[in-house]
């Protein structure tokens, strides 16, 4: 397994995350862990910098963070990388018949 992978999951179980986990759930909010799937082994991998996980009709894809699709997108996903980073996103909720729609995710 992945050294970043291994530390996520050890770290998931300190007494300090799962504090910022506490306060974190204050806010609707929860931790994740950015990532995809080495195409060789199927194992957890670090998502690259730069790159950003798009879901779109039940369906995940990887994508530039300057790319269209991410542009079009809703992030629900933050990591810190000495500024905020977009690490995860889904597409954007969309209006039916005067209704908010639902999104896809």
């Amino acid at each position: 397994m992945h050294p970043m992978i291994e530390k996520a999951h050890a770290a998931i179980s300190t007494p300090e995350v799962q504090e910022m986990m506490k306060k974190l759930s204050e806010y609707g909010l929860g931790v994740f862990m950015p990532h995809l799937h080495d195409p060789a082994t199927g194992e957890y991998a670090p998502l690259p910098k730069g790159m950003v996980s798009v879901e779109k009709d039940l369906q995940v894809s990887f994508h530039p963070a300057s790319s269209q699709e991410v542009a079009e997108s809703r992030a629900v996903g933050w990591v810190w990388d000495e500024k905020t980073q977009t690490a995860m996103a889904c597409t954007v909720c969309y209006e039916v018949s005067g209704r908010h729609g639902k999104s896809n995710h």
